[in-house]
């Protein structure tokens, strides 16, 4: 499940966003591409400090991002609190799926099931425009 090598986008709606990672992860940035928006399953939450896509019925809009080089997946994994080793103890967990719109096989990260729910995003669209500080 996280063979990341044969999968080149990653959908995101939160920190990882263009406007949001350049400060967070500088280094990654050279090895992403925004290549466009798109749709996912999911419903959004908001978790004190970040938003998190549970994997429920509702649809939220994601950024699309092109990986330029598989070797960015461990700064990725570790900023999002992923270990494939560990799911158990995973913040997020990394998943493929089939996006809405555009019909793409894509990565991204949901919030594990274990971890409670903070509040939910009632206008999927309003969370695209969180002001990180």
């Amino acid at each position: 499940m996280t063979n990341s090598s044969r999968c080149e986008f990653l959908a995101v709606y939160g920190t990882l966003r263009r406007r949001s990672i350049f400060n967070r992860l500088p280094v990654a940035v050279s090895r992403l591409h925004f290549v466009g928006y798109g749709r996912i399953r999911g419903r959004l939450f908001w978790q004190r400090a970040f938003p998190a896509l549970i994997q429920e019925r509702g649809v939220a809009r994601v950024e699309l991002i092109q990986i330029r080089d598989p070797k960015v997946w461990p700064e990725l994994d570790f900023y999002e609190g992923f270990d494939p080793t560990n799911l158990q103890c995973s913040l997020f967990i990394r998943k493929k799926v089939l996006l809405l719109n555009p019909r793409l096989i894509v990565w991204t990260y949901f919030l594990n099931q274990g971890i409670p729910h903070g509040s939910l995003l009632l206008d999927a669209s309003v969370s695209t425009e969180f002001r990180y500080r």
